[in-house]
């Protein structure tokens, strides 16, 4: 077995042993680099996340290969496909924290082409049409309103029917909504929305 192969073995069984398996990431970045491999990295992450879609560092190392690969021609070439996948993942386990920062770190910072790709609103209305009190949908809807998003009818209604939930919003504008929604759904971090919500009228 090559040097690579040995690795490989090795990373296989460092990484089920779980979260302890996530300090081998950053030597089999280096051995990637290095000696390559790339060919079957995105399969084997494919894997990792069949067999655990909450396994976060299966979550960082898909991001790793999708934005060093040399064969995948980098995030943008990869970007629509990877939304796609990230938003079914966010579909089937709307409570799992990783694929909703994944679904971020793929547009890395540019706020225009996230705001505009209406997947992604549209992945936080049918998250929130089944659950409204889900902490990461309402979070990133409440990023992407702060950022311009103009909401559809149909995401206006549901931010209505929260509304309507919640006297205390009385009328008030929908990212005050959100955000007030979330003081509630997510009390660990209530200092954190109220201090948000003095910001969107700033």
């Amino acid at each position: 077995m090559t040097l690579q192969g040995r690795y490989l073995l090795w990373m296989l069984k460092t990484t089920m042993l779980g979260p302890i398996g996530r300090y081998a990431v950053s030597p089999f970045d280096w051995v990637l680099q290095a000696l390559g491999g790339w060919e079957s990295e995105l399969q084997y992450c494919n894997q990792l996340l069949e067999e655990d879609v909450f396994h976060n560092s299966a979550w960082n190392q898909r991001y790793l290969v999708v934005t060093r690969s040399p064969i995948l021609r980098g995030l943008a070439a990869m970007r629509d496909s990877e939304v796609d996948y990230t938003v079914e993942a966010i579909m089937v386990n709307p409570q799992n924290e990783s694929p909703w920062r994944y679904l971020r770190g793929l547009y890395k910072d540019d706020n225009n082409l996230l705001v505009a790709d209406n997947r992604i609103s549209d992945a936080c209305h049918k998250v929130l049409n089944k659950d409204w009190t889900c902490v990461f949908a309402l979070s990133f809807l409440l990023d992407l309103l702060r950022m311009g998003l103009q909401p559809s009818n149909d995401l206006k209604g549901t931010i209505e029917a929260m509304e309507n939930s919640d006297p205390e919003t009385g009328h008030a504008d929908i990212a005050v909504v959100v955000c007030s929604v979330l003081q509630k759904c997510d009390p660990l971090r209530i200092n954190y929305w109220s201090w948000y919500q003095t910001t969107l009228s700033s």
